[in-house]
C-alpha cells in the first residue's frame, strides 16, 4: 500500500509499504479521509511523544475490509471512525475514569502506524460505527470534535458567560460552535488572517478581533473587567503567557492548543492567588467519541467550511508544509 512516513524528525517520504496484518482482536480499515492536525506538526518537529520512523495520522474514518478471528461485533463493509487513543483498561487511571492518562497509553498515528495510508490495523474496541448519512468529511472530524467535547467537560460554563478564544484555526472554529451551543452568551475570537476572521463571523462569533497593536484595547472595550473564560487554541507560548491579561477575577483559563513539549511560560503566582483563577489543561479526549458523533449527526457544528484542501497521499509534503505555515484550514488526505 501507499503510505506517508516520517522516517526521522523533519523528514517526509511517501512510499510503498507492506499492507498491515490483522491480529485476532483487530480490524483492517481502508482509509476514506484523514485530517492533518497540529499535533502532526509537533510530531514532525520531534516536539511530541513519538518515535521514528512513523506513519502518522489520527483523524480518520473508513471502511472495514478485514476482521480478526476474535472480533464478533464488527463486520466487513461497515463504515467506522477510530478513536486513536488506545487505553489498557486496567491501570489506576483507566479504572478512575481518566483513561487519557493511561500508564500504558498508545496512540494510532502517534506511537503506532496511523491513517495517512491506504489501510491501517486498529483494535476493534477503538472503532465506532458511523450513523446513516454521515459523510466521510464529517466522519474525519469526529476525533478533533471529541477533543473539543473533552475540553468542554473540563470547565464549567455559566449561563450567559463571556468567552475569549485565541486562535481561529480549525480547532478554534470547532470550539466556537460548540461553546455557542453550551450556554455562552458571548464568544469573542482573536485571529490574524482575514479569511479565518470572516469564517469566525459566519460561524457565530459575537466579535472577531484582529491580532495587532490595537488588540488589547479592543478586548478591554468588549470586556472591561475581563472574560469569564479564556481559551488558547494556538499553542504559541507568547500568546499563552499574555492570555492571562484578559482573564477576569475568578475566571477560568483553558490550555487547549498544543505547545512544543519544551516550551515555557511565566505567570505571576501572586496574580493567580489574588484573582482566584482556575487554570485547566485538556489533553486529547476521554471516551468522548459518542457525543461528538451525536453533535455532527444533529448539525450542532458545521465542519464543511473548515476544510480548505483535499489532496491525495502523494501530495502530502506540499499540503503539510502549507498547513504548518498556517496557509490552510483543515486539510484532508485521501488514498487516491
Amino acid at each position: 500500500m501507499q503510505a506517508v512516513i516520517f522516517p526521522q524528525a523533519e523528514s517526509i517520504a511517501v512510499e510503498r509499504v507492506p499492507d498491515p496484518s490483522c491480529a485476532r482482536d483487530e480490524v483492517i480499515v481502508q482509509i476514506a479521509r484523514c485530517g492533518i492536525c497540529g499535533t502532526d506538526v509537533h510530531i514532525f518537529r520531534n516536539e511530541y511523544m513519538s518515535d521514528f520512523p512513523l506513519i502518522p495520522g489520527h483523524e480518520f474514518s473508513g471502511v472495514i475490509v478485514d476482521v480478526g478471528s476474535e472480533v464478533a461485533d464488527l463486520k466487513v463493509g461497515q463504515r467506522v471512525a477510530v478513536d486513536p487513543n488506545l487505553y489498557c483498561g486496567h491501570c489506576d487511571f483507566c479504572r478512575n475514569e481518566q483513561a487519557n492518562h493511561c500508564t500504558n497509553w498508545q496512540g494510532v498515528g502517534v506511537t503506532r502506524s496511523g491513517g495517512f495510508a491506504e489501510y491501517v490495523n486498529v483494535p476493534a474496541r477503538a472503532c465506532y460505527l458511523l450513523p446513516e448519512g454521515m459523510s466521510d468529511l464529517q466522519a474525519a472530524f469526529i476525533e478533533p470534535l471529541a477533543c473539543v467535547v473533552h475540553a468542554m467537560k473540563r470547565f464549567r460554563i455559566l449561563p450567559g458567560e463571556s468567552l475569549l478564544i485565541l486562535g481561529g484555526g480549525p480547532m478554534g472554529m470547532l470550539l466556537l460552535q460548540a461553546l455557542r451551543h453550551n450556554g455562552a452568551a458571548q464568544v469573542v475570537v482573536v485571529e490574524k488572517q482575514p479569511q479565518r476572521m470572516e469564517l469566525a463571523r459566519k460561524l457565530g462569533a459575537s466579535v472577531v478581533v484582529p491580532v495587532g497593536p490595537d488588540q488589547d484595547a479592543a478586548l478591554k472595550e468588549i470586556a472591561p473587567r475581563g472574560f469569564g473564560v479564556v481559551v488558547d487554541a494556538t499553542g504559541i507560548p507568547a500568546v499563552i503567557e499574555h492570555a492571562f491579561t484578559y482573564l477576569r477575577p475568578r475566571g477560568q483559563y483553558l490550555q487547549f492548543g498544543v505547545a512544543p513539549n519544551h516550551a515555557k511560560v511565566q505567570i505571576s503566582p501572586y496574580d493567580l492567588f489574588r484573582n482566584d483563577w482556575t487554570i485547566l489543561g485538556s489533553f486529547a479526549l476521554c471516551y468522548t467519541f459518542l457525543p461528538a458523533i451525536a453533535m455532527l449527526a444533529n448539525g450542532v457544528v458545521d465542519v464543511e467550511p473548515l476544510v480548505s484542501d483535499t489532496a491525495p497521499l502523494s501530495s502530502f509534503s506540499d499540503v503539510f508544509h502549507r498547513f504548518a505555515a498556517g496557509q490552510t484550514m483543515k486539510v484532508h488526505l485521501v488514498a487516491k
